[in-house]
């Protein structure tokens, strides 16, 4: 017989017991819709993690230690090169590198204060050519036309930590969407001024800042801008103040001489930024940078980890959606049993007219996919219409709740390989289900078949 001949003897054959087709075809929509909506939570919860995860992290950027943790592997001892402008100039080099951003932590050395308050956060020195091209964007102010030596940034909520010399916090306030409204300090305005910071040992060896009376004069500077809160570029851009690079080395000399404590000591940055073409060759600068003795960590490491963990949960929650498609084997196991029972007669004038044993059996194969392809595609359009309806709940719930536009919700999301999986995989559990039946068939007697009937 023809593969077409017997597809059509299978669907009217399921046309002929509509009911109990009806009531299978269910089963398989409801273990179809278990397994689909079970993967697709963790695929929505995993889309939406990694989103916020980029948009809150440089996938592109490296950032450089002066020590590595570990040795590299095969044992030995790693070849590290100084970890100053030499450095960055070998960082340079590399490839696939764009652009390199040395970092120095000067709140050692520097001073800003205003009036009676003085700066306590951290104070980075960075090169001022280079955070507009990196991506820091200002709140208020310009990167144009700076004079690197009279200028200074200071982050989004940075003037919260202006302290007296008694200790007492700058007064300001915040607004409903904890904004800051008022304060006693206006950076953009006021007088500020940087110095030298000088620093006596104690008896215990504690390094402490001077009296007043002992600071050196300080120079007044001009702010130029409020940088934005932006974690991906920087996470020291909320609270920090920057000054430039090669300023804030001669504070530091100036700071050392004034303490009496110039020594020999070689000048080192804090850290070294380095900016790679993609995310795809992040790795394999690191390898190199490692190989030369640094110590490295990238936002990647974390992304990758947290795409560990959400395929552990895909896996689970697909498993416990799997255990609802196995019931609805049973049910299409159950009732291509019974169609072979009452079909019996027809089994065996078909055996009799000398139909080949092979296209009965897979008559009866053919059915219990069609219940399973049947079952499948309503149970993966179901799934996509419940998806889209959990999203527009929980979108709408985020923006009641101010977060909607912080975070990109997604409680549910079935892409086209999970549909096809589902069909497909609706269909094989049909087949299986329907294989032991199939060989029943098979082996009915044609004689004693006709004579029961």
């Amino acid at each position: 017989m023809k593969k077409s001949d017997l597809f059509s003897m299978a669907v009217q054959n399921l046309k002929n017991r509509k009911t109990r087709t009806k009531l299978t075809v269910i089963g398989v929509v409801i273990g179809t819709c278990a397994i689909v909506i079970m993967v697709s939570i963790g695929i929505g919860i995993d889309k939406m993690v990694t989103s916020q995860y980029e948009s809150d992290s440089s996938l592109n950027k490296i950032t450089v230690y002066g020590m590595a943790d570990e040795s590299p592997e095969g044992g030995g001892e790693a070849e590290q090169l100084p970890f100053d402008d030499s450095a960055v100039e070998y960082f340079k080099t590399i490839e696939n590198v764009s652009m390199v951003m040395p970092v120095f932590d000067a709140s050692e050395y520097v001073s800003i204060d205003r009036g009676k308050y003085t700066f306590q956060s951290p104070i980075m020195a960075v090169d001022f050519d280079l955070m507009e091209k990196i991506g820091y964007s200002l709140k208020e102010g310009t990167f144009e036309n700076l004079d690197k030596r009279n200028s200074i940034f200071f982050g989004e909520n940075s003037i919260t930590n202006f302290y007296d010399a008694q200790g007492n916090p700058v007064k300001y306030k915040y607004d409903e969407n904890y904004n800051i409204s008022e304060c006693e300090i206006d950076v953009m305005k006021d007088n500020i001024t940087v110095s030298p910071k000088i620093n006596s040992n104690t008896d215990e060896g504690i390094t402490q800042q001077a009296s007043t009376s002992q600071m050196a004069t300080p120079k007044r500077v001009k702010v130029a801008g409020i940088v934005k809160r932006d974690n991906k570029i920087d996470y020291n851009t909320d609270y920090a103040a920057y000054i430039d690079l090669d300023y804030a080395k001669e504070l530091m000399r100036q700071s050392k001489m004034l303490s009496g404590t110039s020594g020999n000591q070689k000048f080192s940055y804090s850290e070294i930024d380095v900016f790679v073409g993609g995310m795809k060759e992040v790795s394999a600068v690191k390898k190199i940078l490692q190989d030369k003795g640094f110590s490295c960590y990238s936002d990647d490491e974390g992304l990758e980890h947290t795409k560990k963990v959400m395929k552990v949960v895909q896996l689970v929650l697909g498993g416990i959606g799997a255990i609802s498609m196995f019931v609805a084997a049973f049910g299409i196991s159950n009732t291509m049993v019974m169609s072979v029972y009452e079909r019996t007669k027809e089994i065996g004038i078909m055996k009799v007219l000398g139909c080949d044993l092979k296209d009965i059996k897979r008559m009866f194969l053919y059915e219990a996919g069609l219940i399973g392809l049947l079952g499948g595609a309503i149970g993966v359009l179901i799934s996509c219409i419940l998806s889209f309806i959990a999203n527009l709940v929980a979108r709408a719930v985020a923006a009641n709740m101010n977060i909607g536009e912080e975070i990109k919700v997604c409680v549910s999301s079935v892409p086209p390989w999970l549909a096809i999986i589902g069909i497909l995989f609706s269909v094989l559990i049909g087949v299986v289900a329907g294989l032991s039946p199939a060989k029943r068939s098979v082996n009915v007697s044609a004689l004693t078949a006709i004579h029961n009937e």
